[in-house]
């Protein structure tokens, strides 16, 4: 596997756990199963961009006969959605943005929600990952530097890898021993926020998110205990500079990526 010195991927915004991408000449189909922890556990907000133009599917488990199915959209019940487990939007839009919830009620129930599901819509294609190979010196001003940009209205959800040690299974000959990645907002501060994740039984951690996602956004995988660096992290929009610099006083080559999260 040959690891460029510059690599601009420019990719169809996969955005939920299932997509069926079409011919190009064919809709393309995001499907999301909401989860149902009935507020017993709990569970995050389901995050997704999903194309103008796609067909969005959100499904709940069925429910044992006698259930009422009552989908919302940011708290309200959507007009015409049907008394099912299957929600459909045909042909998303801007104005479909919103948060989703589909309330299950019995005759002998009050209504519980299920997962939401955030949905924002974004353009068909766009720039999910830029990936730069160069080589950093032993002194901290002899860094790689790369820049990025987050727009629109949210936070987006961003992983950044800065690759040294892990080079060296591509035939890098001089790998960096020791990178150091650090991140500056637009007024050049350290930038240090961070995801928190409550330590409850059975909830999702950082590392395992972080774990289901890498293979997801199509990053390489990084061998356990060494010194690469992967960091994921929320972004609110605005301009960012992401900088690897020598950890031990060594030169050498290093990968740098940015990665969206869909």
């Amino acid at each position: 596997m040959r690891i460029p010195t510059l690599t601009l991927a420019c990719l169809l915004l996969a955005a939920a756990p299932c997509r069926a991408l079409a011919q190009s000449d064919q809709q393309s189909e995001t499907t999301v199963a909401l989860d149902l922890a009935f507020g017993i556990r709990p569970v995050q907000p389901a995050r997704l961009t999903v194309p103008a133009g796609d067909l969005l599917r959100l499904t709940v488990a069925r429910q044992p006969e006698g259930t009422r199915y009552v989908w919302t959209k940011n708290g309200q019940p959507i007009s015409g959605a049907p008394d099912s487990n299957v929600f459909v939007l045909p042909r998303v839009q801007a104005a479909d943005a919103g948060t989703y919830v589909c309330q299950f009620s019995t005759a002998a129930t009050s209504p519980r929600p299920s997962q939401a599901a955030i949905v924002g819509v974004g353009p068909t294609d766009r720039l999910l990952n830029l990936s730069t190979r160069g080589n950093v010196g032993a002194t901290a001003d002899t860094g790689l530097t790369a820049g990025f940009v987050v727009a629109g209205a949210n936070s987006k959800r961003i992983v950044l890898r800065a690759i040294g040690p892990s080079l060296a299974q591509f035939g890098v000959a001089n790998p960096l021993r020791q990178p150091v990645l650090r991140i500056y907002d637009g007024n050049g501060r350290i930038y240090d926020n961070a995801y928190v994740y409550l330590p409850v039984v059975g909830a999702p951690t950082y590392e395992s998110e972080l774990a289901a996602i890498l293979p997801r956004i199509g990053a390489f995988p990084v061998p356990a205990g060494t010194r690469d660096i992967v960091e994921m992290r929320p972004f609110p929009p605005g301009s960012y500079t992401a900088t690897v610099t020598s950890g031990d006083g060594t030169a050498g080559a290093v990968l740098l990526e940015i990665y969206e999260v869909p």
